[in-house]
């Protein structure tokens, strides 16, 4: 099957969606609410969900490899996260209260323990705000102006945040310069952004050294894209870096908390930051965030003490203290995270034999629960080893398992949940090996 040809079966498949998607770009802007929910022809539009499995508008059942960008580690509608989240409203008779609550000590106690026991928090809306703050907070510290991140790592839609995420093959040739990662990022953003590349500690040192007196601090991913894993020393020696410059190393953790193991990078790295940021996991399925870290840094938010400023009208709301709560409840029984890795190691193993079996030359690399798939030769290293890879045989395998019942959003890395049982795993390789002829 080609691409065309799979994309037939899948417009047949999807008239209801095809009909929304027109009536939504009357009101909406490409008819998404992000564009991370986009693509060509048009996105699939969802009516319900249940554990691994959703149901579109014209009633096609998909398993869930998307889960929300990496948020439903539990599958959708897990019992205990509903009940923790019915049990707030009833409880608290609000879904906010614009004032402290106990829920919101309780939970920041917790994820203290996690990640920081003699550190300080503070709770945000989303990933973005988290990032956002971070950094504020580490130039309210060193008191400079210039941030160094890594060149394909995502930190939110943020000017600064989003420099050098997506370099084109012709941009990266310019070299380890700060690209734009948006129309309307201003230039001054850019003088202010340092370029490093992952994965290749000798550079980054250089250029941590040589722009030192200037850096706020180095914000990364600690696993880039979700699945590409740091070399064995990379993160140590980050942290060493920055730590003889007293430049605050920013761990993103949005993504990898929770995901890679349970805490985080950091705890299967054993390297601790200076700061950490939190979103997806934490709130259960509902928009949460955190930023947290070393309470001497952390103090400069303190509005008794100081003059930075942190603020968010719903930071904190009961039903996300109760959701996340309730969610790393489940992932501390005994067995269950250890099982979820499981689950993986089964579907990307499953994978990889079949494109053994057929002769398809590619990469699944996977780290934790998540996992892509490159249709290159090499396991990647960093952002620039994906450039290499060949889009459009992914492109006909995302829209083949769409049509054949599995959900992933194209171009985009595979989310495993709890909910993930042996009937999806078994499903998910027939259609993945049914797949494979119109790629070979």
């Amino acid at each position: 099957m080609t691409e065309a040809g799979a994309g037939t079966d899948l417009a047949a498949k999807t008239k209801a969606s095809r009909a929304y998607a027109d009536r939504a770009r009357r009101s909406l802007p490409g008819g998404v609410t992000a564009g991370v929910k986009y693509f060509d022809p048009y996105p699939i539009a969802m009516k319900k969900a249940k554990g691994c499995r959703l149901w579109d508008l014209d009633r096609n059942a998909y398993i869930d490899y998307c889960l929300s960008f990496g948020p439903l580690i539990l599958g959708h509608g897990h019992p205990r996260v509903l009940k923790a989240i019915r049990d707030s409203l009833e409880s608290a008779g609000t879904t906010m209260f614009g004032a402290p609550h106990e829920l919101e000590a309780t939970y920041a106690e917790r994820l203290l323990r996690i990640f920081r026991p003699d550190g300080k928090m503070r709770f945000t809306m989303s990933g973005t705000e988290a990032t956002i703050h971070a950094v504020r907070l580490a130039r309210a510290y060193r008191k400079r102006p210039m941030i160094a991140k890594f060149e394909g790592h995502f930190h939110g839609g943020v000017d600064e945040l989003l420099v050098s995420y997506t370099p084109s093959n012709e941009e990266v040739k310019r070299g380890l310069v700060p690209i734009s990662g948006s129309r309307g990022t201003p230039d001054s953003v850019l003088k202010n952004t340092v370029v490093l590349p992952f994965n290749d500690l000798d550079e980054t040192e250089a250029r941590i050294r040589e722009h030192a007196d200037r850096l706020a601090c180095v914000i990364v991913e600690p696993v880039e894209r979700s699945y590409i894993a740091p070399d064995p020393d990379f993160l140590k020696g980050l942290r060493e870096i920055t730590a003889d410059h007293d430049v605050p190393l920013i761990f993103d953790e949005v993504m990898s908390g929770f995901r890679v193991a349970f805490g985080g990078a950091q705890h299967a790295y054993r390297v601790t930051p200076d700061l950490t940021c939190l979103g997806k996991i934490i709130g259960g399925g509902l928009p949460c965030g955190a930023f947290l870290g070393r309470s001497d840094i952390l103090d400069l938010a303190d509005p008794a003490t100081g003059d930075f400023f942190h603020s968010s009208t719903f930071a904190g709301y009961p039903m996300a203290m109760a959701a996340g709560m309730a969610t790393l409840d489940e992932l501390e029984k005994p067995g269950v995270f250890d099982a979820l890795l499981k689950t993986t190691r089964a579907v990307t193993s499953g994978f990889e034999k079949l494109l053994k079996d057929h002769h398809v030359p590619a990469a699944v690399p996977a780290l934790g629960t998540v996992f892509s798939i490159l249709f290159t030769n090499h396991a990647p290293r960093n952002y620039r080893d994906t450039l290499g890879a060949n889009d459009a045989r992914r492109s006909v395998l995302d829209t083949s398992l769409l049509t054949r019942g599995i959900f992933v959003k194209p171009g985009k890395p595979f989310y495993l949940s709890t909910a993930h049982d042996e009937a999806a795993i078994r499903q998910t390789l027939e259609a993945f090996e049914e797949s494979l002829p119109a790629i070979a």
